[in-house]
């Protein structure tokens, strides 16, 4: 009885020591694999997902001296300038005008009486800005040739600088007696504008219409002044 029972002890110490054995060779190379295998994912992690998702803000020294020129090199590197070669910006303004502004508008008026001629009334020009001088005015009647100072056509109109251009477009049962007032009444325009007037031929209504241009002042030093085109003031074409 003894011996069965001291062989039966032996074998399943032997069977315990198997078991036991295989589990810690099986958990043991299990356990390895997984470190290394996180140590490998993180990595790939880093390198595939977060490394490219840097702060952009900075460059590295390589980039920056790449990118960049270093600071104090601007004259070796015949990028610098002198004193000499620049205006100050009173100097600047001293020397040159701003460059003119063109101002643009239309005009009408309207009017007649049964009993013969008469003036009629309607909107003058105004400049919207106050010259510096009194502009010349360029009065074009309906058919005129293109005048003296003015530019482009009554769809497009242009004027040199210290000038107003009127171009009609249209008029009906005028006499020749229309144009443009100054404030006592003769014949031009204030600083700032001036009425339109004009007379009917004759008994009943009568009107004209039109375009006008203006530019105070000069042209800055340099800056090309448009070529007047040949061709008559009035019409839209």
């Amino acid at each position: 009885m003894s011996s069965r029972r001291s062989l039966r002890q032996v074998l399943v110490a032997v069977l315990l020591g198997v078991l036991v054995g295989g589990g810690l060779m099986a958990v043991t190379p299990a356990g390895a694999e997984v470190s290394s295998a996180v140590a490998t994912n993180w990595k790939k992690i880093w390198k595939k997902n977060l490394k490219p998702l840097a702060d952009k803000r900075y460059y590295t020294k390589k980039q920056s001296d790449a990118k960049y020129q270093p600071k104090g090199s601007y004259e070796t590197a015949g990028s610098g300038y002198t004193k000499a070669e620049t205006y100050s910006k009173a100097e600047s303004d001293g020397k040159y005008q701003s460059k003119t502004q063109l101002i643009r508008g239309t005009f009408f008026a309207a009017g007649g009486s049964t009993a013969g001629a008469s003036f009629i009334s309607g909107e003058g020009i105004s400049l919207g800005v106050t010259f510096a001088a009194v502009p010349t005015v360029r009065y074009m009647k309906l058919g005129d040739p293109l005048a003296p100072g003015c530019l482009g056509s009554a769809a497009s109109p242009d004027a040199q600088p210290g000038f107003v251009c009127v171009f009609e477009t249209a008029v009906l049962n005028m006499s020749t007696n229309r144009g443009t007032l100054d404030l006592a009444g003769g014949i031009g325009m204030t600083a700032f504008g001036g009425p339109i007037f004009g007379q009917t031929a004759g008994a009943g209504d009568g009107y004209m219409l039109g375009s006008w241009a203006a530019r105070p002042g000069a042209v800055a030093a340099g800056s090309p002044a448009p070529s007047a085109p040949a061709g008559k003031a009035g019409g839209l074409g």
